[in-house]
């Protein structure tokens, strides 16, 4: 008995290992302006897909706000109002089961309405809402990349035209 207990505690230990190595995290960087007209914060995990999208947010607003990538671990750190917009993205991996962070963070700011999500997730229809949030949902492919690029800037916009 004690033995499969074992089995099964280290199997989880294991699966939750592989789920968060799969992921990486965006490098934290900094990019500020001199009379910044807005801050936004970046947070997330990435993959080629989601970093070639930072990549494009950052170039279109890095020359008119201060702009702040943060590893996702320190997000429930963060308070929402020190940000015109942030945006979180992330993958579902297990209906984002193991992303503590993120849940604690969309908990504790239910009521914040500068949040912009991006969920990528293998089924391209898929939609996920939390709250009164709605986020934007994608399949990780390159072709879709133009549409999601989009979506986001236009609700980022919008946030930072609030400002």
């Amino acid at each position: 008995m004690k033995t499969t207990s074992l089995i099964f505690k280290a199997t989880i230990i294991l699966v939750f290992i592989l789920l968060t190595a799969c992921a990486k995290q965006i490098p934290e960087q900094r990019f500020t302006v001199e009379n910044a007209k807005f801050s936004l914060l970046i947070t997330g995990m990435t993959s080629e897909f989601k970093a070639d999208i930072i990549s494009r947010i950052v170039d279109r607003y890095k020359d008119k706000g201060n702009i702040y990538l943060i590893n996702m671990d320190k997000l429930d750190q963060m308070q929402c109002e020190d940000y015109d917009a942030i945006l979180v993205i992330d993958s579902v991996q297990a209906s984002s089961l193991w992303n503590f962070s993120l849940k604690s963070f969309l908990e504790k700011t239910e009521n914040c309405k500068n949040i912009v999500l991006l969920y990528t997730a293998g089924d391209s229809d898929w939609e996920y809402q939390y709250h009164e949030l709605d986020a934007i949902t994608s399949a990780s492919q390159m072709d879709d990349q133009d549409r999601v690029f989009n979506e986001l800037t236009y609700q980022i916009d919008v946030l930072i035209a609030k400002k």
